[in-house]
């Protein structure tokens, strides 16, 4: 900042677009763009008294408005009373957009700034009223001081004024803080250190101020209630009714007209505000969903929203009409039982039976009579009245044969032969019994290794192979990982406030185990800590019950909290929409380029 005073004189060439040496001439290189910026702009220089006054009603509603702001300004705006105490001069508290809502000072200085229309509900920025401390201050979003002739309009420029801006926990500007006066000061630079230090406080208590908002709205007595969603007072999804998240968790964070523009959920107009210390904070919404999708599979799955399992439901519709028969393939824990329940449950037999055998889970000696019955007193301990097989019973229907890899030789011999003849005989007696079944097979190894290496006769892998389905492990799909969260919170009607972190850490395991070891992880979370918080390393110790399954330096990977993940999350997207051109990026996310720039060195992107 120039110690120079400048001097109308110099004011006074730029004026008539004299060549001047104007860093020379006392003007920082601020000063120098904003009086360009108001040429630019068709700003009056021989005005500046304020235009736009807002209504008394409209002022009283930007107050409201601006309630948290206004509040915690009052004890720092009467701080800096102290400090500057002796020197005459007016405070001034402005909104982003540059209305002044609050004017306290000296009273002599105060009718003065009345004669400008520079008092409560007048627009200061330096479209309206040149080249002034407050719009530099919400423009540059830095701290500065405007003096005298530096101000690019008549009617300012017997005013020294320094203002500092005010930033939310986005790092956006939510307005000005500004000191004024007539006098000239003794000392700037501690005027202008003591405006800042004022403002820095009111945006840290602004921040911690809004983490405890967003804490209230994030409990589960908000997220958990039905069909309503839960918004900050600025229209942002903080949560959703658990039986939405699995399919929509992505919106959590965006708007709630993104939310309704690009789903099939209405919103009702009803707003229920949400209050903490008899301060509105937020809303809950009532929703409703429509299904307005007629391809849609029954599926008593989770579905997720991964490509890679999308095509397996896609897959499930198309083969589920058939009476193919079909193979799943995947490793222990991917939900092969969902996926052969879903064929069946889509197919033409729907309304006949689904019946299982686990083939390694029974021993080989009673897998025969399991699956196709037998006689009275065929053996020693056999019912007295027979037994008919699993064959027999799923007549009409569908029959699941998991671990088929399990499956003996010689039986696979008896099991070809009743697939190819559509008919079957029980241990002990001698009648062919006709039956009507389709066969789905599942195996956690890839059968046709086996095939080669003779461990599985090849007659009859041609016969069950004709529609493979592979399974995509927990890891191919890391997506999912939290919707299949979600879906256990809905199930056992357990939400802990601490969730996102949870959700977080959980999303870098590697679920060797697959969904099932996932679920076991999030009941012995829930199991330990219904009652208190765990902190990052024993929620990291859930992760994998066989070992360590995280890399050196993973869990830096976690540092931020949620709502900071989520704003790194949406620069990077829209980074890349944009193919990292800053000014578009800054147009989609709604900030200046200036914030971006500032986050994407914070967040090192």
């Amino acid at each position: 900042m120039s110690k120079v005073l400048v001097s109308k004189q110099t004011w006074n060439r730029f004026l008539k677009n004299e060549t001047l040496p104007l860093q020379e001439a006392g003007l920082s290189s601020d000063i120098i763009e904003s009086w360009h910026y108001c040429r630019q702009h068709q700003v009056n220089p021989y005005g500046g008294v304020a235009q736009q006054l807002l209504e008394p009603e409209l002022l009283k509603q930007k107050m409201e408005k601006n309630r948290l702001l206004l509040d915690l300004a009052k004890p720092h705006i009467r701080q800096l009373q102290d400090f500057l105490k002796g020197w005459r001069y007016i405070t001034t508290l402005t909104d982003r957009d540059g209305y002044i809502l609050q004017q306290d000072g000296e009273k002599t200085v105060k009718n003065a700034a009345y004669k400008i229309y520079f008092k409560e509900g007048a627009k200061w920025d330096e479209i309206e009223v040149g080249t002034n401390a407050i719009g530099l201050a919400l423009r540059l979003e830095k701290p500065i001081t405007v003096k005298g002739y530096e101000h690019f309009s008549v009617a300012s420029q017997a005013w020294n004024c320094t203002a500092a801006p005010i930033f939310d926990q986005n790092d956006e500007v939510i307005g000005a803080l500004n000191i004024s006066s007539l006098y000239r000061s003794i000392n700037y630079d501690y005027v202008l250190a003591s405006v800042k230090l004022a403002a820095d406080s009111i945006s840290l208590e602004w921040r911690n101020q809004k983490q405890e908002d967003m804490e209230v709205l994030m409990r589960s007595g908000f997220g958990s209630e039905r069909n309503c969603i839960v918004s900050s007072i600025n229209d942002e999804i903080c949560s959703l009714p658990i039986e939405l998240l699995p399919s929509y968790q992505e919106y959590v964070g965006s708007s709630l007209t993104k939310l309704s523009d690009e789903t099939d959920i209405q919103l009702s107009n009803q707003r229920i505000p949400i209050l903490n210390a008899n301060r509105i904070i937020g809303y809950r919404t009532p929703v409703t969903v429509l299904d307005n999708d007629p391809a849609s599979i029954a599926f008593k799955g989770l579905k997720g929203k991964s490509r890679k399992f999308q095509n397996v439901l896609d897959k499930v519709r198309k083969v589920a009409v058939k009476d193919t028969s079909v193979y799943i393939y995947g490793e222990t824990g991917t939900g092969k039982d969902l996926i052969a329940q879903a064929i069946h449950d889509n197919s033409k037999r729907s309304n006949g039976p689904f019946l299982t055998i686990n083939c390694g889970a029974v021993p080989e000696g009673l897998l025969e009579s399991e699956l196709f019955g037998y006689e009275s007193g065929s053996f020693t301990g056999a019912n007295n009245k027979g037994h008919k097989g699993k064959i027999q019973q799923a007549d009409g229907g569908t029959l699941f044969l998991d671990e088929i890899e399990e499956m003996s030789l010689s039986m696979q011999v008896a099991l070809l032969r009743a697939l190819q003849q559509k008919e079957i005989t029980r241990i002990g007696g001698s009648n062919l019994i006709r039956v009507n079944i389709r066969i789905i097979t599942a195996s956690n190894k890839d059968i046709r290794e086996l095939v080669k290496q003779g461990q599985f006769r090849e007659d009859l892998f041609y016969r069950i192979y004709v529609f493979p389905i592979q399974l995509p492990s927990l890891k191919e799909r890391k997506e999912d990982i939290i919707y299949f969260i979600r879906d256990y919170f809905q199930r056992r009607k357990w939400l802990p406030t601490w969730h996102s972190r949870l959700e977080q850490i959980f999303m870098y395991g590697e679920w060797r185990g697959n969904v099932r070891e996932l679920y076991n992880a999030l009941e012995r979370c829930e199991i330990l800590y219904e009652d208190k918080e765990p902190d990052d390393r024993e929620l990291f110790q859930l992760v994998s019950s066989l070992g360590e399954p995280f890399q050196k330096g993973v869990e830096n990977k976690v540092a931020y909290d949620y709502k900071t993940q989520l704003e790194i999350d949406k620069i990077k997207n829209a980074l890349t929409k944009f193919d990292g051109r800053v000014s578009e990026t800054a147009e989609e996310l709604g900030m200046s380029k200036a914030t971006v720039y500032r986050k994407l060195k914070k967040y090192n992107i």
